[in-house]
Parts: C-alpha cells; structure tokens; sequence
C-alpha cells in the first residue's frame, strides 16, 4: 500500500473533529461484525425495480391501440404514483417501493381501465377489454401528450411529473391484504441515508455520523426522459469524525440483464443546474466529476448551528438545515440519481451506500484497504457500463457490511445515540438485516425504549 494512503488511515483512526475516534468501544464493533449477510442484500428497505408493461388485445396479441396516451401505475385508492407514455405499444416505469409492497395497479386513464399487478417480475400484459378512447382532447405545447394527461400542458418540453420515493404508505406485513395505501397527498415519504465516516476502517456501527433526509423530483418528457428535477436535503443528524461533502452524480440507463440494472457514464456537461433555483454558497456543479452536483462542500456550512442530534453536544431543529436545488439535462434520456460523501478536506475520499462506483473524484488508492473490499480499478469514459446490484460491490466489507444504509419513512427517524450499536438502538435490525431484508422491513419504526440508547431527533422537529 503507498505510504501516502497509510498515513491517511492511520490518522483517520487516531484523530477526529468531533468524535474520539481511538475510544470506539469494542463490544459495540464486535457485535456488528458478527452479523452474517445473505449475498446480494442491497441494505436498503426499498426494493428499486424497473417495470414493463405490454399493451395487448382480447386475443393477447401486441396492441397500438393505446399509442401515445399515458399509463399509470397507482395504489388501490387511484392516487397516481407514475406515469409513462404508451410508446410501440409498451410503457416502463421505475418504481421504488417499500420492500413489504407485493401488489399496485395498473390504470390506463384514457379508457378507465386498470387491473392488478403482481410484483416480481420484469414485464407484464395489460390485456384491453375496450379500445375506445375519449376524444375531444386538447394538446396544447403539441408535445404528443394531450392536456388532461399533460403535468405540463404548456412546456412541451416536459410531461410528466413524479416525486421519489414514491408517494405510497409502507404497510405492515400483518395488513398486507388491505393493499397499497397512498400518501401522495401530503408527499410525505423521505430517504433517510445514515452513514458511518471512517471508510475505509469500521466505525461504532452507530449509523448517526451523517443522516440525510432527502427528497427527490423527476419531470419527464413525452417520450419518458428524465429532462429536469429537484432535490430536497435536510441535514438530520451530524456526529461525523470530520467534515464531509455530499453530492449527487447521475448515470445513463440502459435496461435489464438478469434482475441486474445496466447504468453506464454519459458524456460531460449533460447536467446543470437551473438559476436562481440554488444557493451558490452550498451548490454547484462539481468540478472533478462534471455529471454530478455538489449539494454542499462542508455540511457545517449548511447547519444553522453545529449540532449532532445523537444525545451529545448540541442538539437543534434539522428542518432548520435545509438545501435545496433544481437541474436539468441538456440530453434528456432514461437516468437514475445517486447520493455520495466526500472529505471536504480530502476530495478523494468518498464514502457511499454499497453497489456504486466511486466518482470520478476518487482516490483510487484507498480502495480494498483496511477493511474495505471494493474492486480497485475502474473506468469513468462514457459507454462504460455498471450493473446495479453488481456482482463485486463497491464500499462493502468481506463480510457485507456497509457504510450506508438507506431507508424510507413518512415520520420523524430516531438515531441510535452516540456510541450506540444500531444492534441496540433497534432491536428488530439484526433479524431484518440477517434475513437480507425479508424480515421486519419496518425495523426503523421500533427503536428500543431506553432512552439512553436512542435520540428522538422528531423531538426537535416543529
């Protein structure tokens, strides 16, 4: 290993802003360590899919019938999570939704007709009984989408609007049957992504040193395009051993492969962000990895005081630390959106959830040391290609622990107090994470009563 990457661990080890990293108590690392992860296991409680459906008729033959009008995916009440236009007689959609959802409709509003999906599978028929559509329609941008269907009836640019994750309520595996319940109303459902800091080495396991509450927005175009968005960030909690940057890089999709989700690089300069939407102080187009976009270069900056929210130090209001930005592409295509941490003081030094390759900001060097063991070679030239989940992930341990963690909620997250095992902090998380995410999805919802073990951080919130 080079001498340089040997002096940075070491001192990542012995020193810290704000936890005494050389104290971690060894009983709290131990019992994480002793977790034993199935293959594969995403460490998230979302379950990220991608969706096509095939129009047919009455017989089960392709249909065109339906060409250019839009098709919905909803929950059982009607509320419209996505939509996507009806092209050559298909519609895909993306879905993210919480791991316990097994069923959603399928609603073609154009002839008030739905039916019930199965999740689990990559494609499905939506088999017409009636071909008639309505007529009298109005397109006024003459985007191909007519107004009633139109989130953008006079941009015909953009068509389509949807808010991730998507605006659905989890249920609990005991109310399955009462099927997929809505919150689009209120879009009240928030990523939470909490992390560890000291990748490459293993931290106290207590998931609190930088907790995210993000929300995100796609507009697409006519043609189902990721074209401009926005991103909502709240900084929750900030008991990190350093400063950290946070930023959000964005990758071309290029479809499916065995369950496996192709990404690859676009070309530079196909990102930017819309005036006037930001704050120039925290926001900006980040220099070493120019498809992706610094939220902010030091998370102090962005905090209307230093606090952490992990029962130690100060503790504050986190919707007090709130940035906010909106981008366009200038190549509108099929995307996804990914979330990744920095060392302010140290570019190179980028943690993330596991699956995803470091930017192109990253020192190449820290890769596979300590007790990290990700592939240390990559490739950032456009075309090349990554599968999501990938085979060899990145950021992840020999024995598939992660740095990140990322979950769905519609309510206030409570943290595992500083020191705390997550273990402890959430009794269910062990099970949940053993079983590789088949059991006790909501482990989240139930923190342990000790109020020594747990920070309410909704306690703060106004």
């Amino acid at each position: 290993m080079p001498l340089v990457s040997i002096l940075l661990i070491v001192g990542l080890i012995l020193t810290s802003c704000k936890k005494i990293t050389n104290s971690l108590p060894e009983e709290t690392t131990a019992s994480f360590s002793d977790l034993e992860i199935p293959e594969g296991f995403s460490w998230s409680t979302l379950n990220k899919s991608v969706m096509k459906i095939k129009i047919t008729d009455q017989e089960g033959n392709p249909s065109s019938a339906l060409n250019g009008f839009p098709l919905d995916i909803t929950d059982f009440q009607g509320n419209r999570l996505v939509r996507s236009s009806i092209i050559d007689g298909e519609a895909e959609f993306y879905l993210e939704l919480h791991s316990s959802v097994t069923e959603v409709r399928a609603f073609a509003p154009s002839i008030d007709m739905s039916q019930t999906i199965m999740l689990g599978e990559e494609t499905y028929d939506f088999q017409l009984s009636d071909v008639s559509t309505k007529s009298g329609y109005v397109d006024s941008d003459q985007d191909g989408v007519y107004d009633v269907f139109d989130d953008f009836p006079n941009d015909k640019n953009l068509a389509y609007s949807m808010v991730y994750p998507l605006p659905y309520q989890e249920l609990e595996e005991s109310k399955l049957e009462s099927g997929l319940k809505s919150t689009k109303g209120g879009f009240s459902i928030w990523y939470y992504q909490i992390y560890e800091d000291l990748w490459p080495s293993k931290g106290d396991y207590d998931f609190n040193d930088l907790t995210l509450k993000i929300k995100m927005v796609v507009n697409t175009s006519s043609s189902n395009k990721w074209a401009s968005g926005r991103f909502d960030v709240y900084v929750w909690t900030n008991g990190a051993a350093t400063d950290l940057g946070c930023g959000i890089d964005f990758y071309k999709y290029n479809g499916t492969s065995g369950g496996k989700q192709i990404h690859e690089y676009m070309d530079d300069g196909i990102i930017s962000l819309v005036e006037g939407s930001y704050n120039p102080e925290f926001t900006k187009i980040d220099p070493v990895a120019e498809n992706a976009i610094v939220i902010f270069d030091k998370v102090d900056a962005v905090k209307a005081i230093d606090y952490w929210n992990t029962g130690v130090g100060l503790s504050y209001n986190p919707k007090e630390s709130h940035v906010s930005f909106e981008w366009s592409s200038s190549d509108p295509q099929n995307m996804r959106a990914y979330t990744y941490l920095y060392y302010t003081n140290d570019r190179g030094h980028e943690i993330r959830t596991i699956n995803l390759p470091p930017t192109k900001g990253m020192n190449m060097n820290l890769l596979g040391t300590v007790a990290d063991n990700s592939p240390t070679t990559w490739s950032w030239d456009p075309g090349t290609t990554f599968e999501v989940p990938a085979e060899n992930p990145f950021f992840i341990t020999s024995d598939r622990h992660p740095w990140g963690i990322e979950i769905e909620w519609s309510n206030n997250l409570s943290v595992p107090a500083e020191y705390v095992s997550i273990l402890d902090a959430f009794p269910q998380f062990k099970d949940w994470a053993e079983s590789g995410g088949s059991n006790n999805r909501s482990w989240y919802k139930y923190p342990s009563s000790d109020s020594e073990k747990v920070f309410n951080v909704g306690d703060l919130v106004e």
